[in-house]
């Protein structure tokens, strides 16, 4: 699983959790198929299927490989929220059908952690939040700042949010810079690429709806600009990306 953040997949996944009216200690399980385009050079697209297994309690949650506690009950107006996520973009060399990038380094999967302010009001659902790798894997730091508007009837719902998020340079440099050494090693084919603090814009759109009271369809849409320093960097042949997940599951 790969060049997508884990949180398209199963948030997507358990969009319905985010409901004010959500069960309290309720379970689900099933399964998610998500489609990446990758952004890196000559590098394939990723098609990606896996279990999912959520739990949303009034104050702890898990879905999938992301979860948190919230520090007042869900559907208060104002919240703080703790959480973390499996962050599996990675870029693998061999996977690669570019001699050159083959000669890069691998940029293996982190998890993040940190805090998100959550504000449900009239005109939507505002998320403004940071935090760092807790894996040890780059040590970088992120911001996000997101607007959803879930729009929810009985037994379906459709949420479309648009959002920003600004990674620090160590991050950016994981994912997307180019060393001197990287560099001389493809004979300067791949030219050195020091990133800056940058970001992208995204705008998603995801959906529910229930075959039963028991079994609920899950999908997403999500669209990601890369802009601003990482436009420019040597390893990336797209600076835009079209992701896309369905699902299914069993609510308990």
């Amino acid at each position: 699983m790969n060049k997508l953040v884990s949180g398209l997949i199963v948030g997507a996944a358990l969009t319905v959790a985010t409901s004010a009216n959500a069960k309290i200690s309720q379970w689900s399980i099933g399964a998610a198929a998500a489609y990446s385009p990758s952004f890196y050079k000559e590098t394939p697209s990723n098609t990606t299927v896996i279990p999912v297994v959520g739990y949303e309690g009034e104050h702890l949650f898990l879905r999938g490989f992301s979860g948190g506690y919230r520090l007042y009950p869900v559907g208060t107006p104002q919240n703080i929220i703790f959480r973390f996520i499996y962050d599996p973009r990675t870029f693998k060399p061999e996977d690669s059908d570019n001699a050159a990038m083959q000669q890069l380094d691998e940029r293996k999967a982190s998890i993040l952690g940190g805090v998100t302010y959550q504000a449900i009001t009239h005109i939507g659902l505002f998320e403004i939040g940071g935090g760092t790798d807790i894996g040890n894997t780059h040590n970088g730091l992120y911001a996000e700042a997101v607007w959803k508007l879930p729009i929810r009837r009985k037994g379906w719902a459709i949420t479309p949010s648009i959002g920003y998020s600004y990674n620090s340079e160590r991050l950016n440099n994981h994912l997307y810079g180019v060393s001197a050494e990287e560099s001389q090693r493809t004979k300067g084919v791949i030219s050195e690429f020091d990133a800056d603090w940058d970001g992208q814009f995204f705008v998603g759109l995801s959906t529910y709806f229930h075959l039963t009271p028991n079994i609920r369809v899950t999908g997403g849409l999500r669209y990601v600009n890369l802009e601003g320093n990482l436009e420019k960097s040597s390893m990336i042949e797209h600076t835009t990306s079209t992701t896309g997940n369905v699902g299914i599951a069993y609510v308990f």
